[in-house]
């Protein structure tokens, strides 16, 4: 499958980043890499920094709607819909939807991924409403959810959505972040262990 040259740009911007670090990345490893002349470039993009704004929204937050709809027609116990989701956040997140929408990206390391993505919130704060546009989605998301659970009875009635709501989402922001710095635990120990004790506290008696 061929890609226009602003999906070139964009997606070798964020193969350097990978790398690299968005920082270390400049125009003319950009030009470099894609092939492209330096006129291209700035014909697309008038610096680097407009690339990132495009590179935050194909790569980093562009499958929310993928996610959603994954989790929707996921069947199974909310239990494992649970399960589902901290998954579907890593490994099945990364490898089925980021490659799918671009069949032309090699297979990259998924840690570098969420490194590059917390590093691009702290270190450019023009693209941080993005980031925060797509955590309000997920909260609201989040929160049809749980209400649904507790409306269909498969978990407690008696639980206020918005205290759950908060304590589902720190485990699913904390265990990257674990996952990433702690490399002597397992990933799949890390995920058994959040999930049981979020069922443990839902379940219905």
């Amino acid at each position: 499958m061929t890609i226009n040259n602003i999906e070139k740009i964009i997606e070798v911007t964020f193969l350097l980043s990978l790398k690299n670090g968005f920082d270390r990345v400049s125009i003319k490893q950009i030009q470099e890499e894609s092939g492209l002349a330096a006129g291209s470039i700035y014909y697309h993009f008038k610096d680097k920094n407009e690339i990132l704004e495009h590179m935050v929204n194909k790569y980093l937050l562009g499958n929310f709607e993928e996610f959603k709809g994954a989790i929707r027609n996921y069947k199974g116990s909310f239990k494992e819909k649970i399960n589902f989701i901290f998954y579907y956040k890593t490994k099945s997140f990364n490898q089925e939807k980021i490659h799918a929408n671009s069949p032309t990206l090699p297979d990259f390391n998924y840690k570098d991924y969420y490194i590059l993505l917390m590093s691009i919130y702290h270190q450019y704060p023009q693209v941080r409403h993005l980031f925060h546009e797509m955590h309000d989605d997920l909260w609201e998301f989040y929160n049809e959810l749980l209400q649904e659970a507790i409306e269909n009875e498969e978990i407690r009635g008696d639980i206020d959505v918005k205290s759950l709501n908060i304590f589902i989402e720190t485990s699913l922001k904390g265990y990257i972040d674990l996952w990433l710095n702690q490399p002597n635990l397992l990933f799949d120990e890390i995920v058994e262990t959040n999930v049981n004790l979020i069922w443990e506290a839902i379940k219905k008696q």
